[in-house]
């Protein structure tokens, strides 16, 4: 299930496990500090790294998200790199600074935030939400090819904007 519905902004409840167990796990570390009599800047400096952590897992996070439609639009689109990533996911964001840093041209979309992206992502990680999923959108074929989702998968098929094993 997509957790933002097509009408609204309708939060799927289960990708909040993680942010609210970072804040608990803050909260019990912050009361037990107290109790014994910590001094109150490591309190809050307790308090203040769950809270980052927390966000920083939040499917509220809005960092580089293209949709998927807009990607593929157009009657001379170019054939394109793709990645679909969510928030929270190591691998995305590990992938997303080392893309950065090669200065590779990459559309990042967030499965998240949309519903076809989401889609595609389960159709091909046979109904999982695995990611980073990287892949190329090519206008002249049917499905997207999935490439390795990394910077020498990204980089090859970048340059050749071709499907892997084709010339």
């Amino acid at each position: 299930m997509h957790p933002f519905s097509p009408g609204g902004r309708q939060l799927e409840p289960g990708h909040w496990f993680g942010p609210v167990a970072v804040l608990t796990v803050g909260s019990v570390v912050a009361w037990i500090l107290f109790a014994f009599g910590q001094p109150a800047p490591l309190i809050v400096t307790a308090v203040l790294v769950a809270g980052v952590v927390a966000a920083w897992y939040s499917p509220l996070r809005v960092v580089g998200h293209e949709p998927l439609h807009a990607v593929h639009a157009g009657p001379d689109a170019a054939p394109a790199v793709v990645v679909l990533w969510r928030p929270g996911c190591p691998y995305s964001a590990s992938l997303r600074r080392q893309a950065a840093r090669e200065n590779l041209r990459v559309h990042w979309v967030n499965i998240w935030r949309d519903a076809e992206a989401h889609a595609l992502c389960r159709s091909i990680n046979q109904g999982s939400e695995s990611t980073p999923t990287a892949m190329l959108l090519d206008p002249a074929s049917a499905r997207p090819v999935v490439i390795p989702a990394s910077v020498s998968g990204i980089r090859e098929a970048s340059a050749a904007g071709l499907p892997f094993g084709h010339a």
